[in-house]
């Protein structure tokens, strides 16, 4: 294929083609789920070859594991947030920066796939759930160090309250975006959990 733009390198194109296999990808696991989304689908909706979807992704499996790859870099921001904030404010924005982003209906759509996948294949469940270990160790680090600085109540067991944490942001989202909750309610109820947690966590 003839590079359309001459002054692009060849990895930068080869770079750009891959993210767009990949964003088309994510588009028909949305639409259709991992199963029913073919190769076929991804390369016409990228428009490229199949064979060029195989050169770049060799099976729905590794595009699979660039999700969990993609999903980890999508935290990082909230993370690093988190770990230069004052305890209880870091994880009160959390809860909100986490909660807007677990509710984006796509993600909510493509969370359910992983889900269901990760039933499957255990290779696959063992990448997401080294993420949701990094966040919970993140949240227990955060927890321990409010509990140190009197800002977070010592007696709560902090791998348990960060776990339940996360247990109630992704749950909240899930049911918002499948129960077709309107925006306004969403935002109301992102409030109402931030109120909950302060009131918790504090001593």
């Amino acid at each position: 294929m003839k590079n359309p733009h001459p002054s692009q390198t060849r990895e930068e194109t080869t770079s750009l083609r891959r993210e767009a296999i990949f964003q088309a990808a994510l588009c028909c696991f949305v639409e259709k789920g991992f199963h029913q989304a073919s190769m076929r689908d991804i390369a016409a909706l990228a428009g490229v070859s199949v064979g060029n979807v195989y050169n770049h992704f060799p099976s729905k499996e590794v595009l699979i594991a660039e999700i969990a790859a993609l999903e980890m870099r999508e935290l990082a921001p909230l993370l690093l947030a988190l770990e230069r904030a004052s305890p209880l404010s870091g994880l009160l924005k959390f809860a909100r920066d986490y909660t807007a982003l677990c509710s984006e209906p796509g993600s909510v759509m493509l969370s359910s796939e992983v889900i269901a996948e990760s039933a499957r294949n255990p290779v696959l469940a063992g990448l997401f759930a080294d993420n949701h270990r990094n966040l919970v160790a993140a949240l227990r680090r955060t927890l321990q160090a409010g509990m140190q600085a009197g800002e977070i109540d010592p007696a709560l067991p902090a791998d348990t309250t960060a776990a339940l944490v996360l247990d109630a942001i992704e749950g909240h989202a899930l049911r918002a975006v499948l129960f077709a909750s309107k925006k306004a309610q969403r935002k109301r109820t992102e409030d109402e959990l931030a109120l909950l947690l302060n009131k918790l966590l504090q001593p």
